[in-house]
């Protein structure tokens, strides 16, 4: 049996490690890597994984996270660009690349959680898709729409990126949705920039809990599909995955004996600062940008590991 302390413990201590870690200006960092392994990554400004934790961090009881709330909306305001979208790469960053519908969809859900107001940004994002209805990856301003790059983003769709528009936008589009219900099925799936199928199942079991009505409708396939993961150790996998493997089971108000073994294994996973290992997350930057630097290939941070498994913990809590 998992103690209410013991989870009411390690909650608190990955609250401490979130909050010694966040960069003064707001930002959790982003991490990346030539091997998946992430060893010896490179520190690489991004709005992407603070836009995650602020989403975990929704509703955690605790000064300190009420502190980092208000740092880390901040931050994602001071690196919107004008028509309410975003870029992967932050000001602080050398490097530069378009706006994309991936941090454009995270940032926006992730502030519209906390009541933040943004410029509209709907209509843009629903003229950025393909003839199949489909939503594309990237953004880009008219005038570069005839360009050999656009030629090449048109062809740049991705299962998850889609998946992430829905939940933002709290609606079904038919085309879109059968889209993404293909790749429920670990045999059908498959993602240009995400390695595993439960940053599909949980992006799928949040916008379910947004009413995306299309997402609440495999909620027993994919319940099913992540018990099928379940190991000997009460694990889905590594700390990442079973983190959001207990989420998504969480969302869609699950609460059988497998949580428990999940959580537990957590908690004797999670180190001495309270943090959680780095795992890679996402595949970084498309082939073209691959080529002209290898280095920037595997994503992931401890802070995003560890806001995913403190959002465990407090759906834990709310559920017992």
């Amino acid at each position: 049996m998992v103690k209410n302390n013991d989870v009411e413990r390690a909650a608190s201590r990955a609250i401490g490690f979130l909050y010694q870690n966040q960069l003064p200006w707001g930002e959790f960092r982003t991490f990346s890597s030539w091997n998946r392994w992430l060893i010896f990554p490179f520190y690489d400004p991004s709005v992407f994984m603070t836009a995650f934790v602020l989403c975990s961090l929704k509703g955690v009881e605790d000064e300190r996270a009420g502190e980092m709330t208000k740092k880390a909306t901040d931050f994602l305001l001071s690196e919107k660009r004008k028509g309410g979208i975003w870029s992967f790469w932050t000001s602080k960053n050398k490097k530069r690349i378009p706006p994309d519908m991936d941090d454009t969809s995270i940032v926006s859900l992730s502030l519209k959680c906390y009541h933040i107001e943004i410029e509209e940004n709907i209509p843009l994002i629903m003229g950025h898709r393909n003839k199949e209805g489909l939503f594309l990856t990237w953004i880009l301003e008219e005038r570069h729409k005839k360009s050999f790059f656009w030629r090449l983003t048109r062809r740049d769709f991705d299962v998850i990126i889609n998946a992430n528009v829905l939940s933002y936008l709290g609606e079904s589009i038919p085309e879109v949705c059968r889209f993404i219900k293909k790749s429920l099925d670990p045999k059908g799936f498959s993602s240009i920039y995400y390695p595993s199928i439960l940053v599909l199942y949980y992006v799928v079991s949040r916008g379910a809990r947004r009413g995306v009505s299309c997402f609440q409708e495999p909620r027993e396939e994919i319940i099913k599909n992540i018990l099928a993961r379940k190991r000997k150790n009460g694990s889905l996998g590594n700390e990442l995955e079973t983190a959001l493997g207990l989420n998504t089971l969480f969302n869609f108000n699950y609460s059988g004996k497998e949580i428990e073994e999940g959580i537990a294994y957590l908690i004797r996973k999670q180190r001495e600062n309270g943090s959680f290992r780095r795992y890679v997350f996402f595949y970084g930057v498309p082939w073209w940008f691959m080529a002209l630097n290898p280095a920037y290939r595997y994503y992931g941070s401890e802070e995003l590991t560890t806001a995913f498994c403190l959002e465990a913990f407090e759906n834990y809590g709310k559920q017992i």
